[in-house]
């Protein structure tokens, strides 16, 4: 520790102890650094490290802070001279692992299990932690619960037709998916609040009870109304001296008399005197009309508007946000006289999520099977209801540690108040980067803290840690200037002053001295008429946008940056899959963090749920062409076509199989003996899966599919080959899920499926393993806690999402339930229609109330956002968006007249919804931000595209693979079919192999040669199966192939340089496997590799290596005399100056020698084909080939091939 100089706050909240500190660290502080220290003191001191509860946010930074530790330790014991602290020190060491440092939800998991008892549940439970299963059990919860309602049984609490009226009040027609969206989002909240039921008891209609009338309605509103009145008497001035009015004179008289009651409005909304308000405003225009307002003043000046061009671009500035707000106002009377109709049905909804949460928990307890949330209201019941555990833990714990505080929600500040003995809280975070308001993370806890404990007279501490060791003063500068002018506790709920600044703390590798090429760069493509169309609410991305930032990222990359040091961060990852073509197109290596979207519309998953289709059903034509044509089984369109003629346009192909078979058909002189065998082939194989459905579970029916028809290997060598595979992966791993909860058959989960695609539904993403040296792209909120040198902000002219302002319930912790009301206005006197009903939907006032808070709340977290996304950046940010050349509204000269009232920016530019571009580029002309304009156009990216030249890491020997066809296109194909010529093609061998092979297709092809001098004739491609071994298909067996992929994976993202227990089960916890995989993955058996020469020949040689490299070759089968391509991955290799090394990882079983030198020949023609193309490729003549055998029983073998 030494050679680490602290700063005075640094050294302050590692030592500082005896009350409750609060530190707060901005972004880049070392506050992960200072939590490591703090427990090395600890320790140092003589408290034992399990005498310390840590709490992180994520398993990962928990696996990171253990790692840390176990070096810090390692190196404090290896400096310390005192013998006793040595000792303390090497304890700690040991016992590191039994320490408490992990997720809230881990230590609820190990409270609950281990005092089951004192809440009568069975300590064997399991969480639900796949959102597809859980989703079943709630819908069959509600789904039963609403059926019980509608029944003519008594006894329940809410009468049928007082429950029908609450569901139409949510639902459309006879849809109650309105409803059911509303419980659900209920439940939600109510679960993330310390007592659920307590709160939906006293809470719920909390607001309700409150706000009866506008009178009672908060001062903000009040100040709202007068904002917007303010404006509506300027537009109305202006019109009436050289507007619409003046000229026309349509609304004259109204216009006066209501300027002539101007000082008596204003006076009423000032003193809150809303009953005077109304009646004056009521008096003025007494007209209301139900579903459109035509008054000729709005109208007017809606036109006036339109002509002056007026800056005027706060949502709340607007004419259409005057309308509404003159017919909230208009409505107040209304809403008033409607509120006990909207209070019966709070009532009434109140009672039915109380029934759904007690039933849906009950279920739960059933199938002993609970939601995290569960879990932690279970510790807190224990810790609450016995005394005697809570003190226990109390006088355990000597201290209470919190990392990311800012994102702690209400139930686990509870378990910390239950914790804590008063005074050992040591919490740490930064409220500016509380970004998880969505998973109901409350940033007003820190707040709260944060204000108290920085008065003088409080005991308790606040240490704030400014200095950013991370980034360059470029971005420290840009982001200070933007958030000082932009966040306070208005909006932002605290101000960005002097104290929260950012202060630049690393000198020694930045200059102190700005220097322009290291300013934040604006991009910001103008789109004209020709471009896509786009509009700025979507969050989609402009081909502009993105190829705008490739040409940056490809300079960047020419001069020498690495891709790994680059990231691109977006709003959502809807727009991922073209982020990565356009970037593949430029040659950059990318990965996307989170996928690809549509898991289930990739192709892979596409033909493998056809597959699944065929199987359960074969008369379904369009799914068993499907599968015949995909390549499982390779049939061209030519034998599809000798397959649909032998039988009449309306028979089912699945006949005409059979008839082909047989040689029954119209047309049995087509069958030729190749399509005869192919045919025969399929059959067997079919039947035996269709035989297997109702003996082995669906995860294991698809595991086989995979292995044996090489489909698994055939995807993996295809591009994105890595996400294709853990596609496949997820797909199994879904269907393990769906059966280990209760639902049986291949029928129900076929149509669970489809039923998910009906719905434009898609399956969480998968984890992969991330190439090493590609450009990231990421979510804003993925990317917290990391860091990269060039950071790439896109789409920043996107709205901010404000769905959750229009839905039908609005909730919050202290009013409870705001909520639209549908009410009838048919016999109010003023309303005029021809209609039977006259349905409004109106705001109720806790509605008003909830939607004011939740908005400021919104705009206050994407302030939040914008902050975490500057902050990754080491030394310069590109913020890419778009403007569009024939809207001057969204150009730039909407912002010529933005400026500042005092230090921060005016609010009809913060109140926007508009965008981050909206608040920067407001910025930029109100304050001159440090930052480099670049527009551009179509025009220019294109010409600038030409410069670029490609310069791939392998030699391209062939073409890429042609893409696959719609597969939806074949049952037009096979209906058009027609009759045909029994043509014999000259070169028929070359249909019958497969056109690219993989190593294993490879490695199989040699043992066929080896047959043929028996003079045994080779297999077809689709005869190679394995006599079925039924005990291999029990429901919780992990297969061989898994664990052999789950272990080439580990390798591949393991990092050799760090080659201890600590660091391999860390990477092994963060990559995501199934437990009972990953159980079966022994750390210690591959760490033995680093006990040999070559294990450690690895470790040294980190930056020479190469993992999961690509290759394609053109090969001509020695039998067939037709050429085909080779595609595959090998495992690694270290490129040294005068040769390379190549070595490859095998999991094949042994427990002798002679069984290694059979798997040594066994996989000696594959090893040659990696060889051959890394000579081609590098252009060497040496190339060591090493297989590092995993399979031995206790240790792992390296073994050396000869040429």
């Amino acid at each position: 520790m030494s050679e680490v100089k602290l700063t005075p706050e640094q050294n302050e909240a590692i030592h500082s102890s005896g009350k409750n500190i609060l530190v707060s660290a901005s972004a880049g502080s070392g506050k992960t650094f200072v939590m490591a220290q703090r427990i090395v003191e600890k320790v140092k001191q003589g408290i034992e490290i399990d005498r310390l509860f840590i709490s992180t946010f994520t398993k990962k930074a928990a696996s990171e802070l253990r790692m840390r530790l176990e070096r810090d330790l390692k190196k404090a014991r290896q400096e310390s001279s005192d013998e006793n602290q040595a000792r303390r020190l090497t304890l700690a060491l040991q016992n590191l692992s039994n320490a408490d440092i992990g997720t809230m939800d881990s230590f609820t998991q190990k409270l609950t299990k281990t005092n089951f008892n004192r809440v009568n549940i069975d300590p064997n439970f399991r969480i639900l932690a796949d959102q597809t299963e859980s989703d079943l059990i709630r819908q069959e919860v509600f789904e039963q619960l609403v059926e019980s309602y509608l029944s003519e049984d008594d006894g329940l609490n809410i009468s049928k037709e007082k429950f029908e009226e609450l569901i139409k009040n949510f639902s459309k027609d006879r849809n109650i998916a309105g409803f059911q969206k509303v419980v659900y989002t209920i439940y939600r909240f109510a679960s993330a609040t310390e007592n659920p039921i307590k709160w939906l008891e006293d809470q719920f209609l909390k607001g309700f009870e409150t706000y009866k009338s506008l009178t009672d309605l908060s001062a903000d509103f009040s100040a709202d109304i007068k904002e917007n009145l303010l404006i509506f008497f300027e537009l109305l001035e202006t019109s009436l001296t050289n507007g619409v009015i003046a000229k026309k004179g349509a609304g004259r008289d109204k216009a006066n008399l209501i300027l002539d009651n101007k000082n008596e409005l204003l006076e009423a909304i000032t003193t809150k005197d809303f009953a005077t308000f109304t009646e004056l405003f009521l008096s003025i225009d007494t007209d209301i009309r139900v579903g459109s307002s035509k008054d000729e003043i709005l109208s007017a000046l809606k036109k006036d508007f339109s002509a002056q061009k007026q800056d005027l671009v706060g949502s709340k500035s607007k004419p259409g946000e005057i309308r509404k707000f003159v017919d909230k106002i208009k409505h107040g009377q209304l809403i008033e006289k409607y509120q006990n109709q909207a209070f019966e049905i709070a009532e009434n909804l109140q009672k039915f999520v109380i029934e759904f949460y007690q039933s849906y928990l009950e279920r739960k307890k059933n199938e002993n099977a609970f939601e995290y949330s569960d879990i932690a209201h279970f510790a807190i019941e224990i810790l609450e209801e016995n005394p005697d555990i809570r003190e226990t833990l109390r006088e355990h714990y000597d201290e209470i540690m919190i990392d990311e505080y800012q994102d702690t929600s209400h139930t686990q500040e509870r378990m910390l108040e239950l914790l804590s003995n008063g005074h050992n809280l040591f919490m740490v975070g930064d409220i500016k980067q509380s970004i998880y308001g969505f998973r109901l993370a409350d940033p007003g806890l820190f707040l709260e803290k944060y204000k108290d404990y920085a008065k003088t007279e409080n005991p308790n501490q606040l240490i704030r840690l400014k200095e950013n060791f991370r980034s360059r003063g470029e971005v420290l500068t840009f982001t200070n200037d933007i958030f000082k002018h932009l966040m306070d506790e208005k909006l932002g709920e605290m101000t960005y002053g002097k104290e929260e600044a950012l202060v630049q703390g690393n000198i020694t590798d930045y200059p102190v001295e700005s220097e322009k090429d290291f300013y934040p760069e604006l991009l910001l493509y103008k789109e004209n008429t020709s471009d896509e169309e786009t509009d700025e609410s979507e969050v989609r991305i402009s081909d502009g946008e993105i190829k705008g930032a490739a040409q940056e990222i490809k300079k960047l990359i020419e001069a020498g940056v690495e891709p790994k040091d680059i990231a691109i961060l977006v709003r959502s990852k809807s727009n991922n899959n073209k982020i990565e073509d356009i970037l593949l197109s430029y040659d950059i290596p990318v990965v996307l963090d989170e996928g690809r979207v549509d898991f289930l519309k990739s192709m892979e998953v596409l033909i493998m749920l056809d597959v699944l289709r065929a199987i359960d059903n074969p008369l379904y034509d369009l799914s068993l062409v499907a599968m015949l044509r995909s390549p499982l089984f390779g049939f061209n369109e030519d034998e599809l076509t000798r397959i649909s003629t032998q039988g009449s346009h309306d028979l089912r192909f699945w006949d005409k199989i059979l008839l082909s078979l047989n040689k029954e058909g119209q047309n049995p002189e087509l069958i030729n003996p190749s399509l005869e065998n192919k045919l025969k082939a399929f059959h067997k194989k079919f039947t035996e899966w269709r035989k297997l459905v109702n003996q082995v579970a669906i995860h294991d029916l698809l595991w086989k599919i995979y292995t044996e028809t090489y489909y698994f290997d055939y995807v993996g060598a295809l591009k994105n080959g890595e996400m294709r595979q853990a596609n496949l992966q997820a797909l199994a791993v879904r269907a393990e899920s769906y059966e280990s909860s209760g639902y049986k058959g291949l029928f129900k989960f076929v149509r669970l499926i489809n039923k998910f695609m009906e719905q434009n539904n898609d399956l969480a993403s998968v984890n992969i393993k991330l190439p090493q040296n590609a450009v990231r792209v990421m979510t804003f909120h993925k990317s917290k806690g990391l860091e990269f040198d060039y950071v790439f902000l896109m789409n920043l002219q996107s709205r901010f999402n404000d769905r959750d302002l229009k839905e039908d319930v609005i909730l919050s912790r202290e009013n409870g339930l705001g909520m639209k009301l549908i009410a009838d206005l048919k016999d109010e006197a003023d309303v005029i229609t021809d209609f039977p009903y006259a349905l409004v939907k109106m705001e109720t006032f806790p509605y008003m109330v909830n939607k004011d808070l939740k908005q400021r709340a919104a705009l206050s977290e994407e302030m939040r956002v914008l902050y975490v996304a500057f902050t990754r950046a080491k030394k310069k940010l590109y913020l890419v968006g778009k403007i569009k050349e024939t809207d001057k509204k969204s150009g730039l000269d909407l912002y010529d007249n933005a400026s500042l009232e005092g230090k921060i920016l005016e609010d009809k530019f913060r109140n926007s919804s508009r965008g981050f571009q909206h608040w920067i580029l407001a910025l930029q002309n109100a304050t001159k931000l440090p930052i480099k304009l670049n527009v551009y156009t179509k025009e220019e990216l294109e010409a600038e595209k030409l410069e670029f030249t490609s310069q791939p890491d392998f030699k391209k020997l062939v073409e890429e693979s042609e893409k696959f066809d719609n597969i939806m296109a074949y049952s037009d194909e096979i209906q058009k079919a027609q009759k045909i010529m029994n043509y014999e093609y000259p070169h028929q061998a070359a249909t019958e192999l497969s056109s690219i092979q993989t190593p294993s297709q490879v490695k199989k092809r040699s043992y066929e040669k080896q047959l043929q001098v028996g003079e045994i004739q080779p297999k077809s491609e689709f005869t190679r199966v394995k006599k079925l071994d039924f005990s291999d298909f029990g429901p919780k067996k992990v297969t061989a192939a898994e664990i052999g992929s789950a272990t080439h994976s580990f390798m591949q993202y393991a990092d050799f340089s760090q080659a201890d227990l600590f660091s391999f089960q860390a990477t092994l916890d963060e990559m995501g496997f199934d437990e009972k995989i990953k159980n079966q993955i022994d750390i210690a058996k591959i760490l033995t590799l680093f006990d040999t020469d070559f294990g450690q020949f690895l470790s040294e040689n980190v930056d020479k290596t190469v993992k999961e490299a690509p290759f394609s070759m053109l090969r001509t089968d020695e039998f067939a005399k037709e050429q085909y391509i080779v595609r595959g991955i090998c495992d690694g290799f270290v490129k040294l100056t005068d040769k390379i090394v190549l070595f490859d990882y095998k999991t094949d079983r042994f427990t002798s020698s002679s069984a290694i030198s059979e798997i040594k020949e066994r996989y000696r023609d594959q090893m040659n084909l990696y060889s051959e193309a890394l000579k081609k490729a590098y252009d060497v003549n040496q190339v060591d080939k090493y297989l590092i055998l995993l399979g031995g029983p206790q240790q792992v073998f390296v073994e050396k091939l000869d040429d």
